[in-house]
């Protein structure tokens, strides 16, 4: 009777309805750091909670300033909450690096960069000229190693990309593996690479078109170095989908076949990106040398995707990155999904994102020392 009368007293109506969804907004917030861990064939609703972490971790904010300005002491209910996920904040944003400004490479270094390309198709805009861009890119950030996800090139004629870029970036080797192609042209995956590439492969279990894993191995010098170019399983959502998605929450409970035509095809992401997380990791696990895995994860830093496959390996942007670590714009700009993980025999000695509209993807890079 006490606790009631205390409680009916400290707060109004209007006030006890925020503190209740101040108490929603904590739980899902703890729901969304168990998203990092729980599989999602088992339990699949729990990756919702991992991909909104951000709006939800905003949502918490919003609930501290309204009760530091009514009463302070209720704003502890979000702030314990945030103060015990504290760690996983650096997932999201970081300031370990003084900037995220391309640096001229130290000889000792091995450079790394990753591009979805997007199939080269100019982000919201006509231009043809993204292979050109592409190509001066890559210039610019002179990796010794790069991975392209969603990668088209002629195979025949004068106008192969592959051979265009190998020369223009004074790439000594390449493996591009179409996942699809006629007698002219394929897209899929690619490794260029300045050091000769001995061996390369596929991981097909699990392999979903596009989205699939290959890998190279590189000999650089007298070390031997295995590169996994890593494209999980997207949403597939199309303009459709990613409008409504869009939409109020009152607008999408009115129409219920979209809504479950949607969350289908989350569900099957989010279950199809566990299953190629767990053959990679398997696959890792027999690797007999040393490794960097980098690509589009189509996940956030949240997932059970990401953080099964980065166990015990170093996350290059949470080693070295700058700012909120936003690699994905083309829906809503919130979204990390592309990442370069490595090693621990590896050190990881700087990293950036760069901030070009070309695809649909930022670029990422890495210099790495081994």
């Amino acid at each position: 009777m006490t606790n009631r009368s205390f409680f009916r007293k400290r707060l109004g109506y209007f006030s006890k309805t925020i503190f209740i969804a101040n108490i929603l907004a904590v739980v899902a917030l703890l729901l969304s750091y168990s998203a990092s861990f729980i599989d999602p064939q088992q339990f699949w609703p729990i990756a919702f909670f991992g991909l909104a972490f951000l709006p939800i971790i905003i949502i918490n904010i919003g609930f501290i300033i309204y009760w530091f300005l009514r009463k302070k002491r209720y704003a502890l209910l979000s702030l314990l909450a945030i103060i015990s996920g504290w760690s996983l904040l650096g997932k999201h944003i970081n300031f370990k690096n003084s900037n995220d400004k391309i640096v001229v490479k130290a000889d000792t270094t091995l450079r790394v960069m990753s591009f979805n390309v997007h199939l080269f198709e100019k982000y919201n805009s006509p231009k043809d000229n993204f292979r050109e861009e592409t190509a001066e890119l890559v210039n610019t950030v002179n990796p010794d190693i790069i991975c392209f996800q969603e990668f088209y090139s002629r195979i025949r004629g004068s106008r192969q990309f592959t051979k265009i870029l190998k020369e223009e970036g004074n790439f000594e080797d390449y493996y591009f593996e179409p996942v699809s192609k006629n007698d002219y042209e394929g897209y899929g995956q690619a490794i260029f690479s300045k050091f000769p590439i001995i061996d390369h492969g596929t991981i097909f279990k699990n392999g979903y078109g596009i989205n699939r894993i290959i890998f190279a191995d590189i000999k650089r010098e007298a070390d031997t170095l295995r590169i996994y170019n890593v494209h999980l399983r997207s949403f597939a959502l199309q303009e459709e989908d990613k409008e409504f998605i869009q939409l109020s929450a009152a607008a999408q409970v009115k129409d219920e076949q979209k809504t479950k035509q949607v969350g289908r095809k989350l569900k099957r992401a989010f279950t199809h990106r566990s299953e190629q997380a767990k053959s990679l990791r398997k696959h890792i696990e027999s690797c007999p040398y040393p490794y960097i895995v980098m690509g589009d994860f189509n996940d956030t830093p949240m997932s059970y995707s990401v953080n099964t496959v980065g166990k015990n390996m170093y996350n290059a942007f949470e080693e070295k990155g700058f700012g909120w670590g936003v690699t994905h714009f083309g829906m809503l700009p919130l979204f990390q999904i592309d990442y370069i993980l490595c090693d621990k025999a590896i050190t990881v000695d700087n990293y950036g994102i760069i901030k070009e509209r070309l695809s649909d993807h930022y670029p990422i890079w890495a210099d790495l020392i081994h």
